[in-house]
């Protein structure tokens, strides 16, 4: 009896062990449960102050950043080793064009930004709406968020497109009924999501407007907190008093002021820069919001190739019958509405056009609707200059009298020397060579001839030349100012297709290596403050800018001494090297420095105050 109680027992103690043994194992093999959707571990992280990078892990959960220390413990579903690299948060892009490419499903990623750290971009810049001129913002806003975008956008209502639709292009003040008309596409912008206005004070035909008619306008934003952005009016000899009227604009109606890319162009200007600053900072001191972006570069446009012959060469009476944009309309205006609007749409790109587009189109006065065919049809510059045969012929042919060319030639001069001058003047592509990456002025030497017959023989072989118009004192004055962020003016090209300026492709890295790294213009957490929690401010969001717990993960991750701009003036399209992971929204869009192919982007719409 005793035998077989022990043997019974025996028999319970065996069973019990196998079944603590199967719940171990079983606990074992089963994985832990992720505590995070992405855990960055090893980091130096810049927070978005003037704080020097401090080591701490970042853990993020969906769009969130949940917990920042010295060390955290606990899984994750992708664990990143930042060990020797930068933590930042994504950079905001205070000033750019890019709704113009993205507009286009082939250019949504914005891979030229992404490869930047940026993930953040404001657009609807320099009074042009970040829509086309016949949508409406919440046009732009639904094709963005049902197709998705790479980068969050944040979109401006441009003063110049309000005119246009209301006005076309004529130069004059607007009657009291087209000022209304006028608020009431600013306010319609604004109920829908649009973070503010912007004007373009030097473009048609933002540049007919007076001050007070911009100042009404402004108006229109203040209760929604919305922020007025401005190319001013004048960035050349003008410029105090270009940036003395975008103060008066927010003096008076109470809204922040941001002047767009803030620099002095000419080389005789050079140095009103700090008069300029000085007029923001006493206004600044009197209670007033005024700030501006920055571009690091010295040479400006979207296409920053110019050409070398002044306009007043092609004066003369042999140049009186060249087409101009009264002939083009001329030969449309034979046409009935419905040819016209038919011929439009056969070639806009803009497809399939929508409700408003088509309502806008029939709306059209019969005179815009002339010019908006003839415009997006023919292209008078095309019939212009010397790669157009006729003018070139006419100009050679005048060329042969001796005196004639002594006088082009001093046109031409003159015309470099009160722009950039001859040593400013860089040869970024020609056909000979060895003539790239040289001024204007060396050319000449080489040659042996003067400035004006060095660039005459430049523009004969179509070479394309890029003026430094701005100077490096001005450029770091300005970069030291704690109001000045970083705004690229850049776009979003079809890439390899074109033309455009370098600072679409590497603004951002440019500014960090050039001047915080070589030159130690301004120390590294400064510049990031400028491309971080500084644009945030300005933008007033508190949930961007920042590497804080609460804020959206918008994350760039890069090797801060291995970073790469191999753009130049003679092949601007390339990609920036550096940044090894981008999260944008708490999506990896670059992992090991290669796009995922997500759109995580989102548009941030701007709620009534």
């Amino acid at each position: 009896m005793f035998t077989k109680s022990r043997q019974k027992l025996s028999l319970i103690c065996v069973l019990c062990g196998f079944f603590i043994f199967f719940i171990a194992a079983s606990a074992v093999q089963k994985p832990t449960e992720a505590l995070f959707d992405v855990l960055i571990k090893n980091a130096k992280i810049f927070d978005g102050s003037e704080r020097n990078a401090f080591k701490a892990d970042v853990a993020i959960q969906g769009d969130t950043i949940v917990k920042i220390d010295r060390s955290i413990k606990g899984n994750a579903k992708r664990i990143i080793n930042a060990k020797g690299l930068y933590v930042s948060p994504g950079f905001i892009d205070l000033h750019t064009h890019a709704d113009e490419g993205m507009y286009f499903p082939e250019n949504r990623p914005a891979l030229n930004y992404l490869k930047q750290g940026v993930t953040t971009l404001i657009v609807g810049q320099c009074g042009q709406s970040a829509w086309p001129i016949f949508e409406k913002a919440e046009d732009q806003m639904t094709r963005w968020t049902n197709e998705s975008i790479g980068l969050n956008a944040a979109l401006l209502v441009g003063h110049g497109t309000v005119r246009q639709l209301v006005m076309g292009m004529e130069n004059r003040a607007p009657l009291p009924e087209e000022l209304e008309k006028m608020k009431e596409l600013v306010k319609e912008a604004m109920d829908q999501g649009a973070h503010g206005i912007s004007t373009g004070l030097v473009y048609r035909p933002g540049v007919y407007s007076k001050t007070d008619e911009v100042i009404e306008l402004v108006k229109v934003v203040k209760p929604y907190g919305g922020i007025y952005h401005s190319h001013i009016r004048d960035e050349r000899d003008k410029l105090l008093e270009s940036v003395e009227e975008a103060i008066e604009i927010s003096k008076t109606t109470g809204v922040p002021a941001h002047i767009s890319h803030f620099k002095v162009m000419g080389k005789k200007n050079w140095g009103l820069v700090r008069e300029a600053c000085a007029l923001i900072e006493k206004a600044r001191e009197q209670g007033l919001t005024i700030t501006a972006d920055q571009y690091p570069y010295r040479f400006s446009n979207g296409y920053p190739y110019r050409s070398l012959l002044p306009s007043n060469v092609w004066v003369g009476e042999e140049f009186q019958n060249r087409l101009s944009s009264n002939d083009v309309f001329s030969i449309f205006d034979y046409l009935r509405d419905d040819t016209l609007i038919n011929l439009y749409k056969r070639v806009t790109p803009y497809i399939p056009i929508n409700e408003h587009h088509e309502q806008f189109l029939k709306n059209l006065p019969r005179k815009q609707l002339v010019e908006l065919v003839g415009q997006n049809l023919i292209n008078v510059s095309d019939f212009r200059g010397i790669t157009n045969l006729r003018d070139r012929m006419l100009l050679l042919r005048k060329m042969a009298d001796t005196e004639f060319a002594e006088k082009v030639y001093k046109l031409v001069e003159t015309n470099i020397e009160n722009g950039a001058g001859a040593e400013n003047i860089i040869v970024a592509i020609c056909n000979e060579k060895k003539w790239q990456g040289k001024t204007l002025e060396q050319v000449a030497a080489i040659m042996g001839v003067s400035i004006g017959k060095a660039a005459l023989d430049l523009e004969l072989m179509d070479a394309k030349c890029i003026p430094l118009q701005m100077c490096e004192d001005d450029i770091e004055y300005i970069m030291k100012k704690d109001y000045v962020g970083t705004g690229s003016d850049g776009v979003v090209p079809f890439y390899g297709v074109g033309l455009t300026h370098i600072r679409s492709f590497s603004t951002f890295l440019h500014k960090i290596k050039k001047y915080a790294l070589e030159r130690k213009t301004v120390s590294v957490p400064h510049v990031i403050r400028a491309q971080t929690s500084l644009p945030a401010r300005i933008m007033n969001w508190d949930d961007r800018g920042w590497i804080k717990t609460g804020y959206k993960a918008d994350i760039v991750i890069f090797d801060l001494h291995n970073i790469k701009t191999r753009t130049s003036i003679s092949n601007p399209q390339v990609y920036s090297e550096g940044v090894n992971y981008l999260l944008i929204n708490g999506v990896l869009v670059l992992d090991g420095g290669k796009y995922t192919g997500k759109l995580p982007g989102k548009v941030t719409k701007l709620k009534k105050s």
